[in-house]
């Protein structure tokens, strides 16, 4: 009777440390697979957006599903996934929010019309750009346009910029003796101008001319602030290597063709039909 007992406890522990070694195996293996590889397996491209921001990234009120997010950014991000083998899914969120996708990896990288400032390298990778987009403005309102003819004419208004933005630090930088009033979406901050809460909103001044190419009670003010970071870049995880290298593939490849150009000519079109 004892020797069963030792024979069956032994066994026992036998059976216990081969089911620990199959699952080890598994986790290991599922853990030598690099960034790419898991997107592919996957057969997703998660993509983080803020869509609010016109022509890059925007909501056409006539679709449903994935394909309300529309834009620029949308289309390059698409033909990224479509090279890589993959679908795109979009999570949408706010724009401070995006890149906490990004590092926490509740997706594989986001689009936002970013630019690689060294704040943001602290906290995630970018991928080579894709757009320069240098120049910043403000939208105000159409009737009081003529009197912000230089920056110091701002001087005590009230200023918005989208939190976590390169136009957050624009105010800051040329925009000083103005005050801030931080904001989560572009709409905020054009409905603050439109009801006089704000004398205006820093933009890039693709996305300013979109705006008032599609409301004639706004416009742009005359001062031009130029941001030297402003090449527009795709967000990564700092771990996801395989996946940047790519992408930054497939980004040569949109450049070599100026792919971008006319995705963004169409979105521009596209945020001018859906104005009407």
């Amino acid at each position: 009777m004892k020797l069963k007992k030792i024979l069956t406890a032994v066994l026992c522990a036998a059976l216990t440390l081969s089911l620990a070694g199959c699952g080890n195996g598994s986790s290991d293996k599922e853990e030598s697979k690099n960034s790419l590889e898991k997107v592919q397996e996957a057969g997703v491209l998660k993509v983080a957006v803020s869509p609010d921001f016109a022509p890059y990234e925007f909501l056409d009120p006539s679709k449903s599903g994935q394909d309300t997010y529309v834009g620029a950014d949308i289309e390059m991000i698409k033909y990224i996934a479509e090279k890589l083998g993959v679908k795109m899914e979009i999570l949408a969120m706010d724009f401070d929010t995006c890149l906490a996708g990004v590092t926490q990896n509740k997706v594989d990288c986001s689009i936002n019309g970013y630019y690689p400032s060294e704040e943001r390298k602290k906290s995630v990778d970018f991928t080579d750009a894709y757009f320069d987009d240098s120049e910043q403005v403000v939208v105000v309102n159409k009737e009081d346009a003529d009197k912000y003819k230089e920056a110091k004419d701002f001087d005590g208004e009230t200023i918005t910029a989208q939190n976590a933005s390169a136009q957050d630090s624009i105010v800051d930088q040329y925009l000083s003796g103005s005050k801030k009033q931080l904001i989560n979406k572009v709409t905020d901050g054009i409905q603050m101008v439109k009801s006089k809460k704000a004398a205006g909103v820093v933009l890039q001044k693709v996305v300013a001319d979109s705006i008032v190419a599609n409301d004639d009670t706004l416009a742009i003010a005359e001062p031009v602030f130029i941001y030297d970071e402003a090449e527009l870049v795709v967000a990564v995880n700092k771990e996801s290597k395989e996946l940047k290298d790519k992408m930054n593939e497939i980004i040569k490849d949109i450049n070599d063709k100026k792919l971008y150009e006319g995705w963004l000519v169409e979105a521009q079109e596209l945020t001018a039909s859906i104005g009407e």
